[in-house]
């Protein structure tokens, strides 16, 4: 069983500037689900990135264990950290509205593929299974960027 969300984004950054006053004014979501395996476990980090998000929004942290699609509404903005991430979110059933790609920076073992987008084989490997699934993530940093298919990047 499958369960609406309306946002699903991948960025490496989680909470920070982008996501605060460009997404969520975009998406109005009545809660923002943070699902990482390092952050569920990093309450320092969690505390931080607390101090940004409008109290008016819900926030919570979960593992990519914890996170099931119960915890989800229709009005659900759901962050992510990488494409395994998402993969995890997609194999418990949620299902997302809108699936956006956003900043995925520069590491030692990273390929730039187009500017704030790097992938490594990994990487490459989760986005090909959810595009196997139907699934048609965009690339947008902003919402002022012009969405671009992911499919048409890799």
């Amino acid at each position: 069983m499958s369960k609406p969300a309306a946002f699903l984004r991948i960025d490496d950054r989680l909470i920070h500037g982008q996501v605060i006053v460009g997404w969520l004014p975009e998406v109005k979501p009545d809660r923002l689900l943070v699902v990482n395996d390092k952050i569920s476990e990093d309450f320092m980090r969690q505390e931080l990135m607390a101090l940004s998000v409008p109290p008016e929004i819900e926030l919570k942290f979960y593992s990519t264990g914890e996170i099931a699609a119960e915890e989800v509404s229709e009005h659900s903005f759901i962050l992510v950290a990488s494409p395994r991430d998402a993969w995890e979110c997609l194999q418990k059933g949620i299902a997302p509205r809108r699936f956006n790609v956003g900043g995925m920076h520069s590491r030692d073992d990273k390929e730039e593929i187009f500017e704030a987008l790097h992938v490594d084989n990994e990487d490459r490997r989760y986005f090909d299974m959810i595009l196997d699934l139907g699934i048609a993530p965009v690339f947008q940093p902003t919402p002022q960027n012009e969405p671009m298919p992911l499919g048409d990047i890799l």
